[in-house]
Order: C-alpha cells, then structure tokens, then sequence
C-alpha cells in the first residue's frame, strides 16, 4: 500500500512557484510508471473530478490532469503556467494552452495569510475556459488523498487533535467555509481524536477509532518512495484497503 516507485523530487523556482507549490509536504500522482511528482492535487468540492498538476519544465510547460470522481478515469492536457499575479492575500497563476492562447488560471491563497499555517499547498481553485473547480483545503491539513471510491482528509487542531474526514460522491455534499480562506465539503464521516502511530522511514500512519472500526491512513512523505492509502480495521482483521491514486502529505 506504501512502497513502490521512486519519484523525483521537483526542483521548482522559488520566485516563480512559492505560492503554488509547499516545500513542507510532498504531492504525487499514480499511473502505469508508478508514482511521479506533483505540484498539487486538487480535490474538488463542487465538480466530480480530481486535478493535479505535474511540475512544470524550464519553459513552464506541465501536465494537468483530471481523474474523474469516482473510478478515477483519466484526462490529460499540456499547459503553460505564467508567473503569479498576487494580489490581497490571493494568487493567480494564468494557464495558457501550447498555442498561447489563455485558457484559465489557478488561484491560491497566499500561504503567508493562514494561520497557524498552510502545511500544504494553498490552491484553492482552477478554472479552465468556462468551468470553475473549487479545490479543498484546510489549514494544517496533514494528508489529502483521493482513492477510486473517496476522498480523505487528516487535519490537526488544537481542539480536535488529529481529525478523520471521508467524503463519498462530495460533489453532492454541502460547501461549507473553512477558517483563512479554506474550502470543504460537509463529510461523510468525521472522527476526531486521532493518533499518528508511525512516523518513520519516511512513512506516516495516522490511525482513529469509531465505533468498533479502526480507520488507518497512511502516505509517504518520501521523495523516493511516492505511495498511500486508507484502511478499515474491525477486531484486529483489515476488512477493507483503498489505495490513493493522487495525494497530498505534509511532512
């Protein structure tokens, strides 16, 4: 469930990408190579889809992608990525398609601007022509992961500890705000009161009970070694392993 290709890490300028990209966790896609970098995943709230952002080569040229929600089936587009127009507290990062003609933006929150702190990327939306996808994020978000039947969140508060939300067929759920410019759907399960009870080699599982069920999430935040997922536990048996197609970890 954790281990397999190695993914180069993605050595982006910093002038050019600090907003878009978050030196303090590690975002990765799979395919039929294995695991490969990522700029970042956006879990939409409000569109059945999945899109993430490959890095961009020295022309600023990168591959997006979109997995649609569930089963995760695959669209690919080259974009280039211009430099960000900042503005109060927001980012924007025009996408101009391989003929040069504009075709959207992504928008992020400036990362400076959330408190206690943006521990993964702070892209909030991405519109391509017409179509606006809202993308989740929360601050102090620990892993976001998106299997072929869900989505999951870690977060961490000080009131709430380490919190576990799944979302099933989200872009039927209610948007709710989240604080500093966050964006979420209600859950369709929420479990607070989590514990991280690995953190080694690179690896990190965070495990919360409910109910008679255990639920782990695991993710690397090795470079090296891209790989993820969820699993449901109930009287010491895993009765149910969903593995991460695109995720986000903060490390």
């Amino acid at each position: 469930m954790i281990g397999g290709a190695a993914i180069a890490a993605a050595a982006l300028p910093v002038a050019a990408w600090s907003q878009l990209s978050s030196t303090g966790s590690i975002s990765a896609l799979h395919g039929e190579d294995g695991w490969t970098p990522a700029v970042f995943v956006c879990d939409s709230t409000d569109r059945d889809r999945v899109l993430v952002l490959s890095p961009p080569d020295a022309q600023r040229v990168a591959t997006l992608t979109s997995l649609s929600k569930p089963g995760l089936v695959r669209y690919q587009t080259r974009v280039r990525v211009g430099a960000a127009d900042p503005g109060a507290g927001q980012i924007y990062y025009p996408l101009t398609n391989e003929a040069g003609r504009d075709v959207g933006n992504i928008h992020a929150v400036n990362p400076g601007m959330v408190d206690p702190g943006a521990t993964t990327p702070t892209v909030t939306a991405v519109t391509w022509g017409r179509d606006t996808t809202g993308c989740r994020f929360a601050p102090q978000t620990r892993v976001l992961g998106v299997t072929a039947k869900r989505s999951v969140q870690v977060t961490r508060t000080d009131r709430d500890g380490y919190q576990y939300r799944s979302y099933n067929f989200d872009a039927e759920l209610p948007a709710i705000e989240r604080p500093w410019g966050g964006r979420d759907t209600r859950a369709s399960l929420t479990v607070s009161g989590g514990r991280l009870v690995e953190e080694r080699g690179g690896r990190r599982i965070y495990q919360f009970a409910n109910n008679g069920y255990v639920y782990r999430v695991l993710a690397s935040v090795d470079p090296a070694k891209g790989g993820g997922g969820v699993q449901v536990w109930r009287d010491g048996r895993m009765i149910q392993s969903e593995p991460f197609a695109a995720y986000t970890a903060a490390r």
